[in-house]
């Protein structure tokens, strides 16, 4: 009898060791995710990257267009959950006046930002939006495979470079 007890602790011991390592091969893959600058200010940005990923140049938004490409890639752990954080360092371009371009505020400067990045996550995680909003602070959104968001402000721009 205790014989036949001890059997059965052993296979349900081995039973959970074997459960526990076919699931520790269940890890999601990391998600590369293309980076989407949207620019809200009054100046072009020079230049930009996400966790040291570039991000390129970002001009001025319009009501249907960020400002920026969509630049290759950002790379989080496929178990991602929010809220997470973030490193964005950019710089800002010049501000100049129209006509004639002439420099009111040379270019800045490099900054650098922790942002945090809020849910929810879509299903399909593809994109990582990066928001900068007129008085200087920066929100993240993670948008799906069916691509990027649209701008979050609605503003009109005389130039890529002139608001």
């Amino acid at each position: 009898m205790k014989v036949m007890m001890v059997i059965r602790w052993v296979l349900a011991a081995i039973a959970g060791l074997l459960t526990l390592v076919s699931l520790s091969g269940c890890a999601k893959d990391p998600y590369m995710l293309g980076i989407m600058g949207y620019n809200y200010t009054d100046r072009a940005i020079a230049d930009f990257a996400v966790n040291g990923a570039a991000g390129s140049n970002v001009e001025l938004s319009t009501p249907t267009a960020g400002g920026g490409k969509t630049s290759c890639c950002v790379v989080l752990g496929g178990d991602i959950k929010t809220p997470l954080w973030i490193d964005i360092e950019y710089k800002m371009s010049a501000l100049e006046s129209f006509p004639p371009r002439k420099i009111i505020e040379p270019s800045g400067k490099y900054m650098k930002a922790r942002v945090e990045v809020k849910g929810p996550i879509p299903p399909d995680p593809s994109y990582l939006g990066i928001h900068f909003y007129p008085d200087h602070h920066i929100e993240a959104t993670i948008s799906g495979a069916n691509g990027p968001l649209p701008p979050r402000l609605k503003l009109e721009r005389r130039l890529p470079f002139v608001r």
